[in-house]
């Protein structure tokens, strides 16, 4: 069983393989990074991502890549990847990807929302990943919730965050966003550290902040009598982004509509060492 998106992940310096292989520290300096700018458009979305100072973004193409070079395997293909530096020189990261599914309405969350279940689940699913996780990369294992699932009904954002470790002992935390528009939702993974995090409205405030759905496709601009209602409500489809599995009150239908590609719920991303090369690239530019 392969994992459904998570979605989020970690990034610090690593004595692990990475560390030692030019080969990949060239392959990531030498993706099409993006600098501090207003609004690039992600590709096939009606949304833009914006870039503040010492924040580095790749998208399309080039982010799968990366995520490709990082995480072993090729089943997370998101519209956009963004590093981040902060001042004491740690590095978080954000993940994008836009799913078009029709309008998720959000009336169906206690029936489908049982965090115990869900993290047992999650648990399952992440140790059967590491036994197709390519040779080099760290085995992932789950320790809890850093926070259940929460709808913000005000601001139509779901959230959640997962505390985990490697199997070196690297600890790290997956928070999530589901940043629901008119045609569908915006997936929004944080990776960070522990002591990072706080919770997850918190450190994702600023990432959903950086991306904004274009004019018309809010979720408030749903208008019923002519735009598709998706086949699963906000709590079956949390379920199934969490756990890989359709939760059994969605139905059949539902999750058989939904859900026919594979997700990865779990990330874990190791410390980009070519950041300051990234960096630089970005100063020389500027003389």
């Amino acid at each position: 069983m392969r994992l459904g998106l998570l979605y989020f992940f970690v990034m610090f310096f690593s004595a692990s393989v990475y560390s030692q292989d030019d080969e990949y520290l060239t392959q990531v300096q030498q993706l099409d990074w993006k600098g501090a700018a207003e609004g690039y458009e992600i590709p096939s979305n009606d949304a833009k991502i914006s870039v503040s100072e010492n924040e580095y973004l790749v998208l399309g193409k080039d982010a799968h890549k990366f995520m490709l070079l990082t995480e072993g395997h090729d089943g997370f293909k998101p519209d956009a990847v963004k590093l981040k530096i902060h001042a004491d020189e740690s590095e978080s990261t954000a993940i994008y990807q836009r799913n078009d599914i029709g309008f998720v309405k959000t009336d169906d969350w206690e029936e489908n929302i049982d965090a115990d279940d869900m993290l047992s689940q999650i648990t399952e699913g992440t140790e059967e990943a590491n036994k197709i996780r390519a040779e080099g990369h760290p085995k992932l294992y789950i320790d809890g919730w850093a926070q259940p699932p929460f709808l913000d009904k005000d601001n139509s954002i779901i959230y959640w965050a997962i505390n985990g470790h490697t199997s070196d002992n690297r600890k790290f935390i997956n928070a999530k966003a589901l940043k629901l528009g008119r045609k569908g939702y915006t997936d929004v993974i944080w990776t960070g550290l522990p002591e990072q995090f706080t919770n997850a409205e918190t450190v994702l405030e600023p990432v959903l902040a950086s991306y904004s759905y274009n004019e018309g496709f809010q979720y408030d601009d749903f208008m019923p009598e002519t735009d598709t209602v998706a086949a699963m409500g906000a709590g079956a489809l949390v379920y199934k982004l969490a756990t890989g599995k359709a939760a059994v009150k969605a139905g059949f239908i539902a999750a058989a509509a939904i859900f026919a590609k594979k997700f990865w719920f779990i990330i874990f991303l190791p410390f980009v060492y070519g950041w300051k090369w990234i960096k630089n690239k970005f100063s020389n530019k500027s003389e």
